[in-house]
Order: structure tokens, then sequence, then C-alpha cells
């Protein structure tokens, strides 16, 4: 792993600072995530992390179709738009990428 990398700063800073700084944690509400919350409390939450479920593996794009209803309505709106603005930079869709094609193929 590369030690400058930024992708566990969410972890890290609050693990480092805590000595420093008083560091309270938010209600449950505020942040479901399905590894360890219930889906009788996700109706309640306030935001919803789509985190990574070590238990399942399943891409991230995918889970998120699963969990929140309205992911794939966003999505299709977010591709269409996408679409468009490349169309109208480059006169042409641009390749769909393996991301975008793993995405497209869980939202059908």
């Amino acid at each position: 792993k590369d030690p400058n990398s930024l992708a566990n700063l969410d972890q890290d800073l609050p693990n480092y600072a805590q000595h420093q700084v008083p560091i309270f944690s938010l209600p449950q509400t505020w942040l479901w995530c399905e590894s360890w919350c219930g889906n009788q409390t996700k109706a309640a939450a306030k935001t919803i992390d789509l985190c990574n479920n070590p238990m399942t593996k399943e891409p991230k794009l995918k889970g998120a179709a699963r969990i929140v209803a309205e992911w794939p309505a966003l999505d299709a709106e977010v591709r269409a738009y996408t679409d468009t603005v490349e169309q109208q930079l480059y006169g042409a869709r641009q390749v769909e990428t393996p991301q975008e094609k793993a995405a497209r193929e869980a939202a059908e």
C-alpha cells in the first residue's frame, strides 16, 4: 500500500487526533451502513453509507442499486446527462469504461 494514500483519511485522521481534540460519535441514524446496521433502522437513516460489505464482496454500484430504491433512476439520469455532454464536447459518446459497464449491467 502507498503510505501517502488518502484512501483511509476518514479513519486515520480521527484516530490520530483523538488525543488532542474531543471526538464524539453521532447517533446511528446519521450514518446507516448495511455492514453494521439492520434493515429495520434504514428507514430512519439521515444518510446511507454505501460502504463495501466484506461479507458479500458486492460491487458498490450494484449494492447501491439494491440498497437505495432511487439509485437506478438517478444513475440513469446522470448517465444520460454525461452522454449529452460528451456528445456536445466530442461529437460522440466516449468509450464505456469497465466500471460503467458493470454499473449498467447491475442496473439492468
